[in-house]
C-alpha cells in the first residue's frame, strides 16, 4: 500500500453468549472454546473491542466469565434487574452495534456471533453503510437468510473439534471397560458403536466413522478372543493406551 493508500479500518466483535453457550450444550454437549475463537479473531484482524452479551445468572455462562476476562474481552450482562424480560440480549446487542456504527467511524468490520434472524435487516443496513459483516454461530443453527446477508460465515465448533469429541466418547467407553474388568465386557465394533451412541445420545453413523478412524490410526485395534471353553472365537476391540496418550486422547485413568 502506498503512502496515501486507504487506511485499514478496525474490527469490533459482538457475541450473543446466550446463543453460543446454550446451543453448544444442547447440540454438541461442549463448552464454548473462547480461547480458540479469540485466536481466530486475531488471525483475521486484531479486534479493537470484543463484547460478550448474555444473562450471566445462567450457570452455563457464569462459569465462563474467567475465560472471557483472560482474553481481555468485555462482559455485558443483559439480565433484566426488574425481571420484566427474560431475553434482552438481542436488543442490547443491537443498541451496541448501532452505537458503534454511529460513533466509531474507524470501524469497518463487524463480527457478530448470533443465530437470531432479527439481525437480517441489521446486516443489510451495515453492508449498505459500507461495512463488512462476518457472521459467526454454532454449526447447524444458522439460517439461510442470515448467512445470505453476511460477507463471510464462520461456524463453530470446527469439524476437528467435533471429531475429537467423538474420540473422547469412545475412549471413555474403553476406560469404563478397563475399570470394570470383573464384568467381562468384550467390546466388538458393533457393540461399541451402539453403546457409545446410546449413552451419549449421538448418531451411530458419527461414532462408526470416528471409531474406524481410531482403528486406521492404530489407536484401537482388533484381536481374537477365545470364549466358551474354546467353542467360539470373537473379534474384539482393544485400546492401545500408549498411542492414545501420544495422541492426547487418554490423559488419566
Amino acid at each position: 500500500m502506498g503512502l496515501f493508500g486507504k487506511k485499514k479500518g478496525k474490527t469490533v466483535v459482538f457475541v450473543d453468549f446466550d446463543h453460543w453457550c446454550v446451543a453448544m450444550d444442547n447440540v454438541f454437549k461442549l463448552q464454548p472454546a473462547i480461547g480458540a475463537f479469540q485466536e481466530w479473531q486475531r488471525s483475521q484482524n486484531a479486534p479493537k473491542k470484543v463484547y460478550y452479551f448474555g444473562n450471566f445468572s445462567n450457570p452455563l455462562l457464569e462459569k465462563e466469565k474467567e475465560a472471557i476476562d483472560a482474553e481481555g474481552a468485555e462482559i455485558v450482562d443483559t439480565r433484566d434487574p426488574d425481571n420484566y424480560r427474560s431475553d434482552r440480549t438481542d436488543f442490547v446487542m443491537l443498541e451496541y452495534i448501532y452505537r458503534c456504527l454511529m460513533e466509531e467511524k474507524d470501524v469497518d468490520t463487524f463480527i457478530v456471533f448470533t443465530a437470531d434472524n432479527r439481525f437480517v435487516p441489521v446486516f443489510a443496513y451495515l453492508r449498505k453503510a459500507g461495512k463488512k459483516v462476518v457472521l459467526c454461530g454454532v454449526r447447524g443453527c444458522l439460517g439461510g437468510k442470515l448467512k445470505a446477508e453476511a460477507d463471510e460465515v464462520h461456524e463453530v465448533p470446527g469439524e476437528e473439534a467435533e471429531r475429537n469429541r467423538y474420540y473422547d466418547m469412545i475412549i471413555d467407553n474403553f476406560r469404563y471397560i478397563y475399570r470394570h474388568k470383573e464384568r467381562g465386557i468384550y467390546p466388538t465394533f458393533l457393540s461399541t458403536v451402539t453403546t457409545v451412541a446410546r449413552l451419549n445420545e449421538v448418531p451411530e453413523d458419527d461414532i462408526r466413522q470416528a471409531l474406524q478412524e481410531l482403528i486406521d490410526k492404530k489407536i484401537v485395534f482388533k484381536t481374537e478372543v477365545v470364549m466358551n471353553q474354546g467353542e467360539n472365537t470373537v473379534r474384539v476391540l482393544r485400546l492401545d493406551k500408549s498411542r492414545a496418550i501420544e495422541a492426547g486422547l487418554y490423559v488419566t485413568d
